[in-house]
């Protein structure tokens, strides 16, 4: 009895600590003038549009910037600096473990002047090579099940929902990104 309620205990811990992980991610950058030189100490900020949750920091002495640890969702950036026009981006969607980077090149003008962007920010990631890929969890239940458990998937077939993936001739698994 003292066994099952050790597992039961540590079966809601771990329970406990996955509902703790949310789906976060980050935007970096660098802030500039228009000659290209870095811009220290301007005020980013970044709003969730759906929460209205807002998260700011500074660039530092080179110029840059990261908002990390961003919960998922729709953001607007904005960025300030004294003797520059406000810069105003919306349309960005910050994804879970995404890294977005946003360079930010400040007019000169007055602050109470704005730039506005209404554009997603660009798909390519250069701050990592990692590759992933999200599996919703409905794609997920629709696979077949393995054996007599109704609980079994195959992992081989879950690799297999995978932009990319292969199986060859021998039965091999080819997954894009990873080492032969």
């Amino acid at each position: 009895m003292r066994t099952i309620s050790k597992a039961f205990c540590l079966m809601l811990l771990a329970a406990a600590v996955a509902m703790a992980q949310a789906a976060r991610g980050t935007i970096t950058g660098t802030i500039t003038d228009p000659a290209g030189a870095v811009i220290p100490g301007a005020t980013i900020e970044a709003v969730n549009m759906e929460t209205g949750a807002s998260f700011q920091v500074a660039s530092t002495t080179t110029g840059n910037y990261t908002l990390a640890n961003l919960p998922a969702g729709p953001y607007q950036l904005s960025v300030a600096a004294p003797g520059f026009k406000k810069f105003i981006q919306s349309g960005i969607t910050v994804m879970s473990a995404q890294v977005l980077r946003i360079d930010v090149k400040l007019d000169l003008g007055d602050i109470s002047e704005t730039v506005s962007v209404s554009a997603d920010a660009p798909l390519l990631r250069t701050e990592s090579s990692d590759i992933a890929h999200t599996i919703d969890g409905s794609k997920v239940g629709d696979l077949p099940v393995v054996g007599f458990s109704m609980w079994a998937r195959s992992p081989l077939n879950v690799a297999m929902l995978m932009p990319g993936t292969l199986v060859g001739e021998q039965a091999y698994l080819r997954v894009p990104g990873a080492p032969n």
